[in-house]
């Protein structure tokens, strides 16, 4: 395709069926579109932000700049695949060397590097980065930030109405967290066809009892779904409109109560007919990162045999997040002493989260050894989590994370941490 070809195409919001059909199949053409119209900047370039720019550039996104001054270290090549020992010392930053071999993986979408880029990631460059944030629908962080800064860009892109996006991985620890503002609108919830189901009978109940056949199987309805009835025999001057909505509240896989609905004067129950599920816009109300740091509310399992994880985790980045504003970098790998000194900044945040644990910190002692750590499996497994967010965010499909998710690979680890001396 010619660049003409190309630039008619974006212009027109044709959607290229055959590069994105995999897509379409699950979001359909209208989200796609979105999609293509939306802009997004990336700040971070390692392991994680390769994987997230991959992902987010594949997607078919009208545009994505990246932002990342950082030289590239000997850590960046454990995740970044488009990183080389050779790339070490040039002078160049991760974003210029990554920038050609990402604009590569899609003709249709404008990869660029910022302009006007900062120094350095750091609060010394507040005013410069949050001027790179204009005329975007998405802000995206993969690199572990000042918490100063962080809060920063999530109040920028409040006031612009982009959404934001703020993930990092540690090692064998990850984090994201979403604020896409405080009235997003998701346009469908699942993304799944509408539910329907053949109606074994009506109760004359307050309120209103519907059990589906269960030779049908689950009726696949959620408390706050909409539907209709249709062909319903009985009850009389009840149900003879079929565009008419009832709010549901579900009491079990077959059965379901149509909400507000008094039939308990209509005498005989009402047999056969059908339901259809109606989909509705939700909109979601998110809290924004300086708020959710003090109260997360309920956190999100990643891992169902880990009931108490989400909790720890949170507090050890909160620790990290304070030995980075002390110290402006990362514990060493294997340094006891810098391990021990965020397992103290923890106990000074939230001991009791500590003391109820008896496996805290062990896990505490890992996650400050590993902090520096880019993992290829950590990034492609987060990347593309926050991909899939990305898209969510751009196309109003699908229900985001609201807040914070955390995930973790110990099993992985031993039991005590490796001595420094053993370490690359």
């Amino acid at each position: 395709m010619t660049g003409e070809e190309k630039m008619e195409v974006v212009a027109t919001g044709e959607v290229d069926e055959k590069l994105y059909s995999r897509q379409l199949y699950v979001m359909g053409h209208e989200a796609q579109r979105r999609m293509m119209a939306s802009r997004a900047i990336l700040f971070g370039l390692s392991g994680l932000g390769a994987e997230v720019a991959k992902n987010c550039i594949l997607a078919g996104i009208s545009s994505l700049t990246l932002c990342d001054p950082s030289p590239v270290t000997s850590y960046d090549l454990g995740g970044n695949f488009y990183l080389t020992e050779a790339d070490i010392g040039t002078g160049k930053s991760r974003a210029e060397l990554s920038r050609d071999k990402l604009a590569e993986l899609n003709q249709y979408v404008d990869v660029k590097v910022a302009e006007n880029s900062p120094a350095s990631l750091t609060n010394d460059n507040e005013e410069d980065i949050l001027n790179l944030i204009q005329d975007v629908s998405v802000v995206i962080i993969t690199v572990p930030l000042s918490r100063q800064l962080v809060i920063a860009i999530n109040n920028k892109c409040r006031s612009i109405g982009a959404s934001f996006i703020y993930a990092t991985t540690t090692g064998l620890f990850s984090k994201i967290f979403c604020d896409f503002g405080s009235s997003f609108v998701v346009a469908d919830k699942d993304g799944e066809q509408p539910a329907s189901s053949q109606i074994e009978n009506i109760l004359p109940s307050n309120p209103a009892t519907v059990k589906v056949l269960e030779d049908h199987g689950r009726h696949g309805l959620e408390t706050g779904d909409f539907v209709t009835l249709a062909r319903v025999k009985g009850m009389k001057g009840v149900f003879t409109d079929s565009t008419k909505e009832y709010e549901v509240k579900s009491t079990g896989a077959f059965t379901f109560e149509l909400v507000g609905l008094d039939l308990s004067e209509c005498g005989e129950p009402a047999t056969q007919g059908y339901i259809n599920q109606v989909k509705k816009p939700v909109t979601l109300s998110f809290k924004k990162y300086e708020d959710a740091l003090e109260d997360p509310g309920d956190l999100m399992m990643s891992d169902f045999a880990k009931f108490d994880r989400p909790a720890l985790l949170h507090l050890a980045y909160k620790a990290l997040d304070s030995y980075l504003d002390k110290y402006s970098e990362l514990p060493e790998p294997g340094n006891v002493d810098m391990a021990k000194e965020l397992i103290g900044m923890a106990k000074s945040l939230d001991n009791s989260i500590l003391a109820d644990n008896e496996n805290a910190e062990r896990i505490l002692m890992h996650f400050a050894s590993g902090s520096r750590a880019v993992l290829s499996p950590m990034c492609a497994a987060i990347g593309g989590i926050v991909g899939q967010e990305v898209l969510k965010a751009c196309s109003g499909k699908f229900s985001p994370i609201q807040g914070f998710l955390y995930f973790d690979g110990d099993e992985a680890l031993p039991d005590a941490l490796l001595p420094a001396e053993d370490l690359p």
